[in-house]
């Protein structure tokens, strides 16, 4: 098949290329600049030619969460770069001739909120009530278009992708490696991981399975504690923790807002993705996923 990925220059996006590359598909990048073909969120403009021939999309445009401060202003164009990039993308579908048969969007555990505490979180399961969680939800309600046009809408509720090319785990393990790792906050929050290889597992089934619909979450059923987390990554690289855990205020002081993102975490279920029959984690206990993230 021919796929379109829309911010496909980030991690997710070049991992997902590979992938379907190895497997002989033809794949193309929508993306402001340095793709194959262009797009201007901010001025509505689509490349017409970038539909051509193409069978599916898979949409993870989004300005990164974690990337600046929460402003006012950085929180607006947060949520508009997801919105208006789905909003581009159904005007496209709707208006230039195609035969896209299916959409495959990112989202984000955040959707249940910053910190959900130890509610299990289903994809039925309410949503949060913070900032985190209005973004996901504007995020999610701005592609639920696509549907209307008669294509099949896949969303994936994306945890902590662990990737050793970017994305957190090499900011996790820097401070370890350099002898001044600790455990932030109280330690106790979940973390709902998932290693990047089998998040483009699943991507690859949205693609290629056409009964899958719907919403998804997108973790390993291996959630663990922060805590224990830092701990078995300091063992796996074999470095001790020598510093005490970072006070919650400290953070705060430093990232605002923000520092919901490492004081906060979300129990999340897999199990729905489980129940599909279709799809089989390889990576379900972080020491393994540790293990190929660390020494290949």
């Amino acid at each position: 098949m021919h796929v379109l990925i829309t911010g496909g220059t980030g991690l997710i996006g070049q991992a997902l290329r590979q992938a379907l590359v190895a497997e002989g598909h033809r794949v193309s990048i929508l993306s402001r600049s340095g793709g194959d073909f262009t797009w201007d969120v901010k001025k509505g403009y689509f490349q017409p030619e970038a539909l051509v021939g193409v069978d599916a999309v898979v949409h993870l445009a989004g300005a990164g969460i974690a990337e600046k401060r929460w402003t006012a202003a950085r929180k607006k164009e947060l949520i508009g770069s997801r919105v208006d990039s789905s909003a581009l993308l159904i005007h496209a579908l709707k208006t230039i001739p195609n035969q896209v048969r299916v959409v495959v969007s990112s989202s984000a555990i955040g959707y249940y909120g910053a910190d959900s505490g130890e509610l299990n979180c289903e994809e039925t399961s309410l949503a949060g009530s913070d900032f985190l969680a209005e973004c996901t939800q504007a995020w999610e309600a701005s592609v639920a278009g696509v549907e209307a046009l008669g294509i099949r809408l896949v969303k994936f509720r994306i945890g902590l992708v662990l990737s050793a090319k970017g994305g957190i785990f090499p900011v996790l393990c820097r401070p370890i490696r350099y002898l001044v790792g600790a455990v932030l906050g109280s330690g106790k929050q979940w973390q709902s991981w998932i290693h990047v290889n089998d998040l483009v597992g699943m991507f690859l089934l949205g693609l290629h399975d056409e009964s899958l619909k719907g919403v998804f979450n997108a973790v390993s059923p291996g959630a663990i504690r922060h805590r224990e987390m830092t701990q078995k990554i300091a063992r796996a690289m074999h470095r001790p923790l020598l510093l005490p855990p970072v006070p919650g205020f400290l953070l705060r002081m430093a990232l605002g807002e923000m520092a919901c993102l490492v004081l906060g975490g979300n129990l999340v279920s897999a199990e729905k993705i489980q129940k599909e029959g279709k799809f089989t984690f390889t990576y379900t206990r972080l020491e393994d996923a540790l293990k190929e993230l660390l020494h290949g």
